[in-house]
């Protein structure tokens, strides 16, 4: 379960953020902006949740060498002796999976979606804003059980659930043109495969992709069913 706290500070303008890096996203998590702080900052001055925040980058940093989270980019520290035999750090791209050196939070880059997916499939608490129930006043004296609505919490900038892309516009398009009268109880008013298809390439869509789609909006029992031939009537049968 998420834990609840009072007075965070509005991370609104973190939503259009797609990628970040594990240090930007492990502060989000914890409440914390990116922008005011950072993980050295938020412990050596003992910001408010800052044990959160260093446990999260440590959680995502797991995450990744367990492949639960696929970076963008991931980026190693290594120590090597540079002028007088004298250690020198140096940061360069890894593989997740590269244990021979620690993963650079401040470099590291990992997407929205991915860190979102973690969270969700894992149940990671994250830090909200607490509920604030919100009164409204009726005509009728008598307080009924209708008269408090406790609004929903805000929801943290760093979860972003809505997502667009080529793929899925082609979907929506291929429900609302093709599957929208579609009546479960008649196979034949189902779109066979050769018309979704060559609908969805006339729009722009590949044959891999119109046939993905396909795939994705067929019910199951519909993919081997051989529908009956539907001719479109002319004005000598009609």
């Amino acid at each position: 379960m998420d834990d609840f706290e009072d007075d965070l500070p509005n991370l609104e303008h973190w939503k259009t953020v797609m990628e970040f890096t594990v240090e930007q996203a492990s502060l989000l998590m914890a409440c914390l902006d990116p922008l005011d702080t950072n993980l050295e900052y938020a412990q050596r001055y003992k910001v408010p949740r800052w044990k959160h925040a260093h446990a999260y980058s440590m959680g995502i940093v797991s995450a990744i060498r367990q492949g639960l989270i696929s970076p963008v980019v991931c980026r190693g520290i290594f120590w090597r002796p540079g002028w007088n035999n004298e250690l020198e750090q140096s940061i360069e791209t890894i593989k997740a999976s590269d244990r021979e050196a620690e993963i650079s939070v401040q470099e590291t880059i990992i997407t929205r979606a991915s860190l979102v997916g973690w969270i969700s499939s894992e149940k990671v608490p994250i830090i909200r804003s607490r509920p604030r129930a919100t009164t409204i006043t009726l005509p009728s004296a008598e307080v009924t059980r209708s008269s408090i609505i406790e609004a929903r919490p805000e929801p943290l900038a760093l979860l972003h659930y809505d997502h667009k892309s080529e793929g899925l516009e082609f979907v929506k398009e291929a429900i609302r043109e093709l599957w929208s009268t579609f009546d479960p109880a008649d196979v034949n008013t189902a779109p066979t495969k050769l018309e979704v298809i060559e609908y969805l390439k006339g729009r722009g869509a590949s044959g891999n992709v119109a046939e993905a789609v396909d795939l994705i909006l067929r019910p199951h029992e519909l993919r081997t069913a051989k529908l009956k031939n539907r001719r479109v009537p002319t004005r000598e049968n009609q």
